[in-house]
């Protein structure tokens, strides 16, 4: 017959372990998640009007993150970042996230992407060189409820709008 207290010991073992083990799945998971532009009609100025992000969860477990970023910059300088709030996706799952963008100067931040929305479409009504645009974005999760990690990512411009515009694989 076996004692209460080794019980009590074995039971404890089961939880502290599918705990750890459940919150473990989503430093796994998390990196596989996708985000899109709502419509796929990203472009530099829309980052200022829009509040929205759609994200998919092609993997067979859980995740979930704190916070996903974007920030843009140009020659160096920072013209302003996106945020959104956290998310919990289920597998194989998709939603939307509300965020928000932040800058400096928006009146200064409008008027360069307003530039970098025309000469990305062929016009060339400034002297604006694409090649200086530069994306960094982060996803900000935890592992165990307590332990912060960040995924950063640095993307070209036009490297950026191809990924945030190209359709997810929840919606194919």
């Amino acid at each position: 017959m076996v004692d209460k207290h080794t019980i009590i010991v074995m039971i404890s073992i089961i939880v502290i372990t599918g705990s750890l083990g459940y919150s473990s799945i989503n430093a796994i998971s998390s990196p596989n998640l996708e985000f899109s532009w709502p419509g796929k009609s990203f472009n530099f100025l829309s980052v200022i009007t829009d509040k929205t992000v759609n994200v998919c969860n092609p993997s067979i477990l859980p995740a979930s993150f704190y916070k996903y970023s974007f920030t843009i910059i140009y020659e160096e300088n920072d013209l302003g970042t996106f945020s959104t709030g956290r998310g919990t996706f289920a597998p194989n799952s998709d939603g939307v996230v509300f965020g928000k963008f932040d800058s400096p100067d928006n009146r200064m931040t409008g008027l360069f992407f307003s530039f970098f929305d025309t000469e990305q479409g062929g016009i060339d009504v400034s002297i604006v060189n694409l090649d200086a645009i530069k994306v960094t974005t982060k996803l900000e999760s935890t592992v165990l409820w307590v332990v912060p990690y960040v995924i950063v990512h640095d993307y070209s411009g036009t490297e950026f709008i191809n990924l945030i515009n190209k359709p997810t694989s929840c919606a194919k």
